[in-house]
């Protein structure tokens, strides 16, 4: 089952870079990109500027069920 996971996983890769290449040769779209990296408790978003509020938005959307986790397991739930 690993290995049938882990071809799943280049297969999607490498389906995600075609599909990449394709859009870039029909030249339509303007291309525009950001990251959120989560270190610990604190969020660094980067790139376009109108993405960092939608990337802050994911950050504590992801945040905040961690810290109910860690919450839950120190009460003993």
């Amino acid at each position: 089952m690993d290995l049938a996971l882990i071809v799943l996983g280049f297969g999607l890769i490498l389906l995600g870079l075609l599909l990449i290449i394709l859009i870039a040769l029909l030249g339509r779209v303007r291309a525009r990109g950001g990251g959120l990296i989560l270190i610990g408790p604190i969020p660094i978003v980067f790139g376009d500027r109108s993405l960092g509020v939608i990337l802050l938005i994911i950050a504590l959307l992801m945040f905040i069920p961690i810290i109910l986790f860690m919450f839950m397991t120190v009460a003993g739930w």
